[in-house]
């Protein structure tokens, strides 16, 4: 640690305790989202010199009750498992929470050894009325990235850690969870923030990706970015209204950032494109360029149809009637959609529709 960064250090450890007794904070000290994490650190009387409290674990921590905690936790595992080759190691752990602070997966290198990261752990909530200003909590409470080093924190046990994190968004945008990097040393902070960002947008794809009831396109300016975490993805109805978009799609179309998005038609969102090119928007095919205005255009390409709400029952299930043929003719169609989605990984498109490698592999013999 360098000379300045110490100085720096020691200044916001004898300001956090004067903060603590009740003093004013200088506005250049912290950054705001910490800042008001410390304001709400302190109303929950929490303590700088206080032993982080965590809540106990229940029997089966790593048994997630909630099938939406379930969901995240299957959509970011494949980031978090990238993350881990390329960042982690001993004295780090990985680690995505949900909207409410609970650790819902995770990645780590043995902590037994690294008392201050031990309980850190699937299942337990990281709140700051238990242990102060975190990356996490700053990044739930204010939608945005976070980055809290050494003295940051709220509490003198957290001295020596850094975190940092950014937040996961939703179908209507809204906060969803964060993905956080915890340890104790230094890291590249703007690196991380750079790919922690390329795994968001992924985590949230796969999140679009499972919402089954609708029309799934992909879109951007430039096709190459197209099958990236940087493609723009819009959820269609039967009706041909526009259900969901992600953050990029948002930011294509000048929609919300967040919120659920107003009745839109398909057509509106593509007013300025010619008949023909609104009536390949649904069709399965090479991704093709799409006129937006006079100066600006998409490369659009449809990604799958409508699948069953969980397609590896519903293809157990259905019964041998005379509407089986009908049945088996759209769960293989939704099969080579998915594989086309991930130029033919049998692995990725397995985990799309929900079922093993064994019954697509059935449905693409039929």
């Amino acid at each position: 640690m360098g000379g300045m960064q110490r100085e720096q250090q020691q200044a916001l450890a004898a300001a956090r305790q004067r903060f603590a007794d009740g003093g004013v904070l200088a506005e250049s000290l912290l950054a705001p989202s910490l800042q008001r994490s410390w304001e709400r650190s302190r109303q929950a009387g929490v303590l700088p010199r206080q032993e982080p409290h965590y809540a106990p674990l229940g029997r089966h921590p790593a048994r997630l009750d909630d099938p939406a905690d379930r969901r995240l936790a299957r959509c970011v595992r494949d980031d978090l498992d990238h993350l881990w080759a390329a960042f982690g190691g001993r004295q780090w752990t990985l680690f995505c929470v949900n909207a409410t602070g609970m650790i819902v997966a995770q990645r780590e290198h043995g902590l037994a050894d690294v008392a201050v990261l031990r309980p850190i752990q699937v299942g337990r909530r990281l709140r700051e009325a238990d242990i102060g200003t975190t990356a996490p909590a700053c990044s739930l409470a204010d939608d945005t990235p976070a980055l809290v080093r050494g003295n940051e924190h709220y509490l003198d046990r957290f001295a020596s850690v850094f975190c940092l994190s950014v937040p996961l968004h939703g179908l209507d945008g809204q906060v969803l969870g964060a993905l956080d990097i915890t340890g104790t040393g230094e890291r590249d902070a703007e690196l991380l923030h750079g790919y922690f960002r390329q795994a968001a947008l992924s985590t949230e794809n796969r999140l679009m990706l499972e919402h089954r009831p609708c029309h799934l396109l992909a879109v951007q300016h430039d096709a190459r970015w197209l099958h990236t975490p940087l493609q723009g993805l819009l959820a269609v109805e039967e009706d041909g209204r526009v259900r969901a978009a992600n953050r990029v799609a948002r930011r294509l179309f000048g929609l919300p950032r967040r919120g659920p998005l107003p009745l839109l038609p398909l057509d509106a969102l593509f007013a300025g494109a010619s008949v023909h090119q609104r009536r390949r928007l649904l069709q399965p095919g090479a991704p093709h360029r799409v006129r937006l205005g006079e100066d600006s255009a998409v490369h659009v390409q449809y990604l799958r149809g409508p699948l069953p709400a969980r397609a590896g029952s519903a293809i157990r299930k259905a019964p041998p009637t005379g509407d089986a043929g009908s049945l088996r003719g759209q769960t293989a169609q939704s099969v080579k959609q998915a594989l086309a989605a991930h130029d033919g990984n049998v692995s990725a498109a397995a985990r799309q529709l929900g079922i093993s490698r064994t019954t697509l592999y059935r449905h693409l013999g039929r």
